[in-house]
């Protein structure tokens, strides 16, 4: 059984670093905690449930279109919320991304009301086969694979590319590297749509094993955000490391603790890191 906890644990954590990843991938290029975050990977599963059963939409041309969606989103979100305010206080993009959430969930509301939808076109990508005595769907194992190969894909990006490298220029120094010719507003963009495009495929991946809900976004955007700061908030091989750390506790803590408490683990970790190591595992001191 243990073994069946920890497999749980992996699958949810997996969903939990491709949030965390862009919440700290927005710290570390704005310094800007981006409360709306959750609402991105609300918006990635609910625009693949418009392509996909709404509009009757293959399901590959609808997963693409609903993941650039989200990017898409993201970019809106840091036009709105974040740049025109990038010179006042901290305290000012915070107030408005929280606006923003709260916008966003109102909209999917409206358009789609508040009833719980699901994805499910295909019952067999729910039915579980087993593997040396582990249960697991077809969507758990994707969600494990596309969760390792995006955080992979993204390290290799941000190491080896062009863009990667003036990502990494602008969240070490804003200033320099607006000075050595690199479009930090731009930057800042691209930043903001590759989170929006990791939590818009953690959405999908979760949406179609647990189905969605308007404010599916409120509970997973804590739960990254706290596996943001778990890792160390601006550490991307931390977020990663954070939401599986989150992953196992809330599946462990659910097996033999209380299923009652499983939410209130990811509460019960923040507090404690935030009061016994608030740069996390792998941040740096500052």
């Amino acid at each position: 059984m243990l073994a069946q906890f920890i497999t749980n644990g992996l699958i949810s954590g997996g969903a939990y670093s491709l949030i965390a990843i862009g919440y700290t991938m927005i710290y570390g290029i704005g310094k800007l905690i981006n409360f709306a975050h959750g609402e991105l990977y609300m918006g990635g599963a609910y625009c693949f449930y418009l392509f996909y059963i709404v509009l009757g939409w293959d399901i590959y041309s609808s997963t693409l279109l609903a993941v650039i969606a989200g990017g898409v989103l993201g970019m809106g979100l840091e036009r709105v919320a974040y740049r025109p305010f990038k010179g006042s206080s901290r305290l000012v993009p915070l107030i408005t991304t929280i606006g923003a959430s709260t916008f966003l969930r109102a909209a999917v509301t409206l358009l789609f009301d508040l009833n719980t939808k699901s994805l499910l076109k295909n019952a067999s990508f729910q039915e579980p086969f087993s593997i040396l005595g582990i249960n697991i769907t077809p969507v758990q194992g994707l969600t494990i694979v596309v969760s390792l190969g995006l955080m992979s894909l993204l390290t290799v990006v941000l190491k080896k590319t062009r863009v990667g490298k003036a990502i990494r220029a602008t969240a070490e120094d804003r200033a320099s590297a607006s000075y050595v010719g690199i479009d930090t507003d731009r930057i800042t963009s691209i930043t903001f749509a590759i989170g929006g495009l990791m939590a818009a495929v953690a959405g999908i991946l979760v949406g179609y094993d647990q189905n969605i809900s308007p404010n599916m976004g409120i509970l997973a955007g804590f739960k990254g955000f706290t596996a943001a700061v778990l890792g160390g908030i601006g550490s991307i091989p931390g977020a990663a490391l954070g939401g599986i750390c989150i992953g196992l506790a809330e599946n462990l803590g659910a097996a033999y603790i209380s299923s009652a408490y499983k939410d209130s683990i990811s509460f019960a970790m923040l507090v404690l890191v935030l009061l016994y190591k608030p740069r996390g595992i792998l941040g740096e001191k500052q």
